[in-house]
């Protein structure tokens, strides 16, 4: 498509998000299609024609058209599950194996999982419908710490409890914890609170076997200022726009949070 000649009647910019991502969030175009559109003058905001790809908009405020045709965005959801054992972490499987989005009813809205937890690992997992915040949540420099209690085979040294701090390599990856402690232990299981920041698959389970001290059980804790509290097992409940700009703040991440999401009301899966 060729760029429209005729000059824009758009109006100042406004705080939001920027109007190619909310057409591409709505699902009517990619984001690169979403540019040309606007590009090409079939976008509109409050009935001024916008073609500056730089404008930005309140999809809960502004009235956005595509063609004449109201854009109706999804709202926000940011979703807090206990994650219970035996429930795969992913939106769909092929084998039918009951999966984490199984567990969400009452949402209106195709959410997906920040980061991963293991089949039988428990506690702590997001759920969102928002790109940006998963970004965020799961990319390197996010610092966020993750919280685990760890039930390992056999009584864990000093000595190894230093290794673990220190790190140590395996296939040419660099594994470790920002700091770990023993809650309480016997001649055959020890209990470990551990904190990390990086995201490597599988590092509690890795670094524990590898220094002879197999994982038996394992549950994520807190998610920065994160806890379960008192959802049991299987029940999940909705964050707060608190609670999401905090988390933001803590990935070092300024957004601007739009939750359509006031209930603080928690939800049991009714798992059996």
């Amino acid at each position: 498509m060729k760029a429209a000649k005729r000059r824009s009647t758009e109006s100042p910019p406004t705080k939001g998000i920027r109007l190619h991502k909310i057409l591409a969030e709505a699902g009517i175009f990619s984001r690169r299609k979403a540019e040309l559109a606007i590009e090409n003058g079939h976008v509109a905001v409050n009935g001024k024609v916008i073609t500056r790809l730089g404008f930005s908009a309140d999809p809960t405020r502004d009235r956005i058209t595509c063609d004449g045709k109201t854009v109706k965005t999804a709202p926000k959801v940011y979703i807090l599950l206990n994650k219970p054992k035996g429930i795969l972490t992913s939106c769909a499987d092929d084998r039918g194996r009951k999966t984490v989005v199984d567990i969400i009813k009452q949402i209106n809205a195709r959410i997906f999982p920040v980061g991963r937890l293991d089949f039988n690992t428990t506690g702590i997992l997001l759920l969102t419908n928002d790109g940006d915040f998963a970004h965020a949540m799961m990319h390197p420099s996010s610092g966020i710490i993750k919280t685990y209690l760890a039930k390992v085979r056999g009584s864990v040294t000093q000595k190894t409890l230093k290794k673990m701090l220190t790190g140590i390599t395996i296939q040419g990856v660099r594994y470790r914890f920002k700091s770990v402690k023993t809650e309480r232990s016997s001649p055959k299981n020890t209990y470990l609170k551990i904190e990390m920041t990086e995201g490597k698959k599988h590092l509690v389970k890795k670094l524990c076997k590898t220094l002879g001290y197999p994982v038996s059980k394992l549950s994520r804790v807190a998610y920065g200022h994160l806890k379960t509290g008192v959802l049991a097992p299987g029940d999940y409940r909705h964050l707060s726009k608190k609670e999401v700009r905090t988390l933001f703040a803590l990935a070092d991440r300024p957004k601007t949070i739009m939750v359509n999401n006031p209930r603080k009301q928690r939800f049991s899966s009714n798992l059996k």
